[in-house]
């Protein structure tokens, strides 16, 4: 079995947060070095329209653009520190994103828009002992050739029509897969066998998809309110 992973993500991605809180689940009970790889969707989506997401929500675009910018802090803090920042990063940003209180009203558009709000990174550097100038990399477009860098890998790896998370066992050549998404994290053993299963599935000989649209919503702190119910969004 392999102990070694690349997860690559986006920190405005609900569904990529809760796999990813899984895997550090999984890494605790087993020998697993995972290496986080920023992934982000708003240049993964290029391309795409948000023309049919704004429909759910006018602030979609924003929140990929949340995305970028946090990803953008973190590729400059890697740049000086190295990638052993990367993970904690994404756990503190992530952390300010889903962590979040349960906004007021119905539905999943006031969640959107608190996705969508800019956020004060500098704290989060001070407290892992990084300079806390490296935020102002957020409006910069200095390190988007490398994250762009990143979608190409991922997709080279996984394929087009995919989001976050990515898996991607014994990198670079070994498989990769989208997913999976899940609504809640497991722990313990249940960790455990959907890992196994995962994982037996991406290294089975000529397996490519295994998919239902249908999902519900992740359970974090910010989406309580709609967790588990039938959700149309990717």
């Amino acid at each position: 079995m392999s102990d070694e992973l690349e997860f690559f993500f986006d920190p405005i991605c609900p569904f990529c947060w809760v796999t990813s809180r899984w895997v550090v689940e999984v890494g605790r009970r087993r020998e697993l070095a995972v290496h986080w790889r920023p992934l982000p969707l708003a240049m993964l989506n290029e391309g795409i329209s948000y023309e049919e997401r704004r429909k759910v929500s006018e602030s979609y675009p924003d929140s990929h653009l949340r995305g970028l910018e946090m990803l953008r802090v973190i590729a400059a803090a890697e740049a000086v520190a190295g990638p052993g920042v990367v993970g904690d990063l994404y756990t503190r940003f992530g952390e300010l994103v889903w962590d979040s209180p349960a906004p007021d009203g119905e539905g999943f558009d006031p969640v959107m828009r608190v996705m969508a709000q800019q956020r004060d990174l500098r704290p989060v550097l001070e407290d892992l002992g990084l300079d806390p100038a490296l935020a102002d990399a957020a409006t910069g477009t200095d390190l988007d050739e490398g994250l762009a860098a990143n979608v190409a890998e991922a997709r080279r790896r996984c394929g087009d029509d995919v989001g976050t998370p990515i898996l991607s066992f014994s990198p670079p050549d070994g498989p990769a897969l989208f997913g999976p998404v899940i609504d809640s994290v497991p722990f313990g053993e249940d960790a455990l066998r959907l890992w196994d299963a995962t994982y037996t599935l991406a290294t089975w000989p000529g397996f490519a998809e295994l998919k239902r649209s249908l999902r519900s919503f992740p359970d974090t702190p910010l989406t309580a309110r709609i967790a588990h119910g039938e959700t149309t969004v990717r």
